[in-house]
């Protein structure tokens, strides 16, 4: 398997702009949109023409100080059961979030930590971030032609802009040695979760936080932190006062300083108690984000510490969720860690089955070798049938596993196509590309399966990253099999479009299937002819007349410039041009400044149709903007498309962008 060494790239700290890389988007959007074009347009606007400035200006840098903007608010599934709203924030609050970080980041910190029982939280600037270094050193996974040391920079960077105390995934605080230690020195562990954390919170609160209720209601117009933060995310969010925007880092950091002020403030009431509920001796706590888990010799002890974080929550209009508690006796092992330790120890017998290591005679490195694949149906039966039988002791279902699984499915694909690469360079022994083929055939099989059972956002990019790599792999070293793999592809992702759980997921008229969006963006790596993506699209309705930003964005990538797809591009571009007409506040709304942001920069539509859209969208763009020309409003449009801001149209590096996404998520 490749080194596990370590490369470690430095931060410029004096940068602000660094902040929309990483704690102003949603983790949970297609794999071809993020902010990486419009850090660049940020940073490259002091170079730019005077009507380039003008526009950029009056879109998204100026700012009165007083002005809200709205996000785009959308929907993906949660679970079975229920969806997860989240918001795209509209440029102009990302700015403004940049700019409220570079004046307040050491205080955003101080009062961060300020929790006793926080196991994540901001600490510092972010300076440096480490990545693996065997296959970055050697730059394979480059593909874009353009901007590569600009792009070594953004396509590897931390997943926020400061770096945290604590723990950066839940799970591994489970298997932390704290855990170990806690588990060691108390009988029971109580886990508890805040209902509805972010749609409850109270934007006023973040000032109750920083200074005492009372002197914050006595000087709500005061020029301090608190307030300063309160109207940040009030200007972000249609000012509204209940309830922040999910998704973005900056929204957890705003809930962390909140929760903080309630950690302390229960510990502290459980201090003044007689006789004393000490922190350390009769309890201990740990808080991730807004899950709790209380650990205590006598339930009596963490019932009461439940209590008072129930009082501690309720004077910030927070509430913890009773549907969700769990009570656990040693050992503290759940049936969620059975069925997963279960389901590795089944894996692990396969891939001893599958792969061999060898040893390269150079520098003694492992790498990861396919066997030939004798009994393949056979194989995938007993490989799935173990899995089942697993969730089926445990009482769980394939949410449970679904991600683990094909993330393992992943990091074989990864091992075995980096192992090859190492082989090949150092050794003169031959290598089977068949028994590659067939692994790689096995592996997506695997992956699609699982994730057609139970398809979420975390999943479909791991399952992607898979797709992609194994698509690269073999169109380089063995043609025949990229052919075989694609057409493969292409007839397991139409299986998956009229699976039942998909149906389920897109009968859901106000959920957006960024799931499949993802797994549509990763098969463009087969370069085909976009006539499966387009029945796929119809499959998933995502042909509807009610389209959003996503959708149509990932379409017009899908369509490019093929001639055979002009029609589906005009009835886009037309959708695109009502929506923008009809805006009455263009500067305000995020979706309307994303999709005309993303349009004019799209290469796959006619230069002049832009330029009309431009022009009849200047005045309302700013006032003060005057008038443009038909030659102005060309030659603009010529920078525009110089540098993408969401969507990157060409060029695009999909491996990295995949990874990219995967070191960002927030939710494993």
């Amino acid at each position: 398997m490749p080194s596990k060494r370590k490369s470690r790239v430095k931060l410029n700290r004096a940068d602000k702009w660094r902040v929309v890389l990483t704690d102003t988007s949603p983790f949970e959007v297609p794999i071809i949109v993020s902010n990486d074009g419009f850090y660049k347009n940020l940073h490259g606007i002091a170079k730019k023409s005077a009507h380039f400035q003008k526009f950029a200006s009056s879109l998204f840098l100026k700012d009165d100080g007083k002005s809200y903007t709205v996000p785009l608010r959308y929907n993906i599934v949660k679970d079975s059961r229920s969806v997860r709203t989240l918001s795209l924030l509209h440029p102009r609050g990302q700015v403004i979030l940049a700019d409220f970080y570079q004046k307040y980041a050491e205080l955003i910190c101080e009062y961060s930590g300020r929790g006793p029982f926080s196991i994540r939280a901001p600490k510092k600037i972010g300076s440096s971030f480490f990545v693996p270094s065997a296959v970055q050193d050697k730059n394979q996974y480059k593909n874009a032609t353009v901007d590569t040391a600009e792009l070594d920079k953004l396509v590897r960077n931390p997943a926020s802009y400061f770096a945290y105390s604590g723990f950066d995934r839940l799970y591994r605080f489970f298997a932390s040695s704290d855990h170990i230690r806690l588990e060691k020195k108390f009988r029971y562990q109580l886990s508890l979760d805040i209902s509805k954390c972010f749609d409850s919170i109270y934007t006023h609160s973040i000032a109750w936080a920083t200074k005492s209720k009372e002197e914050a209601k006595e000087n709500t117009s005061a020029h301090s932190f608190g307030n300063k933060f309160d109207k940040v995310m009030q200007r972000l969010n249609h000012n509204e006062t209940s309830g922040i925007c999910i998704g973005p880092e900056a929204s957890r950091i705003f809930a962390e300083i909140i929760l903080a002020k309630v950690d302390q403030n229960a510990r502290r009431n459980l201090e003044s108690q007689s006789p004393p509920i000490r922190d350390g001796d009769d309890y201990e706590c740990r808080r991730y984000v807004d899950n709790y888990y209380v650990f205590a010799n006598d339930p009596t002890i963490a019932e009461q510490v439940e209590h008072e974080l129930s009082i501690a929550l309720r004077e910030y209009n927070l509430h913890l969720n009773t549907g969700k508690r769990e009570f656990e006796k040693r050992p503290f092992y759940s049936k969620k860690s059975l069925v997963i330790d279960e389901i590795s120890k089944s894996l692990g017998g396969h891939w001893e089955k599958l792969f061999e290591t060898t040893s390269l005679p150079t520098s003694g490195k492992k790498v990861l070798l396919p066997k030939y694949i004798y009994k393949y149906r056979s194989l995938f039966g007993k490989f799935t049938r173990e899995i089942k039988a697993a969730c089926f002791s445990s009482e769980l279902g394939y949410d449970a596993v679904a991600n683990y699984v094909i993330g393992a499915v992943r990091r074989k694909a990864i091992d075995m196509a980096d192992g090859y690469l190492e082989l090949v360079a150092l050794i003169d022994s031959p290598v089977v590309d068949r028994d590659y083929r067939e692994m790689f055939f096995f592996l997506l099989d695997i992956g699609f399966y699982f994730f057609t059972l139970h398809p979420t956002v975390a999943s479909s990019l791991r399952l992607s990253h898979a797709i992609v790599r194994a698509a690269q792999h073999l169109q380089e070293h063995d043609p025949e099999g990229f052919d075989i793999l694609k057409e493969a592809s292409l007839r397991w992702a139409s299986q998956m479009a009229r699976a039942p759980s998909f149906e389920g997921l897109f009968s859901k008229n106000s959920v957006i299937p960024i799931e499949i969006l993802n797994i549509l963006v990763s098969l463009q790596q087969f370069g085909g002819d976009g006539q499966l993506e387009q029945e796929l699209i119809s499959l998933a309705k995502l042909d509807r007349k009610s389209q959003g930003y996503f959708e149509l964005v990932v379409k017009l990538f899908i369509y490019g410039d093929r001639p055979e797809f002009a029609d589906q591009r005009n009835e886009i571009w037309d959708f695109i041009c009502q929506r923008v007409s009809s805006e009455k506040y263009l500067g305000r709304d995020s979706e309307t400044v994303h999709l005309l942001l993303d349009s004019l920069a799209c290469p796959h539509i006619d230069r002049a149709k832009r330029a009309r859209l431009l022009q009849a969208s200047w005045s309302r763009i700013g006032a003060d903007l005057g008038n443009i020309s038909v030659a102005e409003a060309e030659a603009l449009i010529d920078e525009i498309q110089q540098q993408h801001w969401f969507v990157r149209w060409d060029g695009i590096d999909l491996l990295n962008m995949i990874e990219k996404k995967e070191l960002s998520s927030v939710y494993a």
